[in-house]
């Protein structure tokens, strides 16, 4: 099996994205999975969580343009089976200097990068942007997964995110190849509120069998993993378990299993 190359994203921020990203890459690294998570949020978050560092991160690849650079930015993290490309706040810097070909250029450094053959997924966690960045992500990747919560702003982001995708497989010289892999609803009630149910009716009226189900539910343990840069596995308790077992049913998704 070749490199599966995933992006995860929204228009929107706040809807977990991150989160889900690191949830998939437990999942996959419970199934055996090697997992390498690209960084291209200036926020940062995926990096401090994995608690990646290196003297080279993913700002230094794309700056510099360079083909076949990528792979010199991967760092081991705390996270067992789990390696990084490292963020940088300066990855904003992309967004607005003037550059050649700006938009291909996580492609061009993937280009003949012989370090990410190891690794059997490659999750790119993207800003909650349609900017550079994401065309980045996008014009890379080999599928792509939308976040979202179920609550109305974030849905229409969904459909705005996928406008872009949209975008980017209309067009030959960008990523005609790229497949929507599906949308991973986060944070929702348990029980499921009206509001919650309505809104899941909804994508699911719109985007049927697309929508991966089950939902992830709103769960302390997410933040704790976060914020105590551990993964769900190594915390005790309940909602650590559900969002593990839940994380692992969709990473068989993203590895090709029913």
């Amino acid at each position: 099996m070749s490199t599966v190359i995933t992006a995860v994203g929204n228009r929107k921020g706040g809807v977990g994205k991150t989160s889900v990203t690191l949830g998939l890459a437990i999942g996959l690294s419970l199934l055996g999975k090697r997992v390498l998570v690209v960084d291209l949020d200036p926020q940062a978050n995926a990096t401090t969580a994995l608690e990646a560092e290196g003297e080279f991160n993913i700002f230094d690849v794309l700056y510099g343009g360079e083909a076949g650079t990528l792979g010199q930015a991967i760092v081991a993290t705390s996270w067992l089976g789990i390696d990084a490309v490292p963020g940088s706040e300066s990855l904003s810097r992309i967004e607005s200097e003037v550059l050649m070909t700006p938009e291909l250029r996580l492609k061009t450094a993937a280009w003949t990068s012989v370090e990410l053959e190891k690794y059997d997924h490659i999750l790119i966690d993207l800003p909650p942007a349609l900017g550079r960045l994401t065309l980045n992500g996008l014009i890379w990747a080999d599928q792509v997964i939308a976040v979202t919560e179920a609550a109305a702003f974030s849905v229409r982001g969904v459909t705005e995110f996928l406008e872009t995708v949209a975008k980017v497989q209309s067009l030959p010289h960008l990523n005609p190849e790229l497949k929507f892999a599906g949308i991973i609803i986060n944070k929702t009630s348990a029980p499921l509120t009206g509001e919650h149910s309505y809104q899941i009716g909804e994508l699911q009226a719109e985007y049927g069998d697309s929508v991966m189900m089950p939902a992830v539910p709103q769960r302390t343990a997410m933040q704790d993993s976060v914020s105590s840069r551990t993964p769900l596995t190594k915390l005790s308790g309940p909602g650590a378990a559900v969002l593990t077992e839940i994380f692992v049913k969709h990473a068989r998704r993203l590895n090709g299993e029913k």
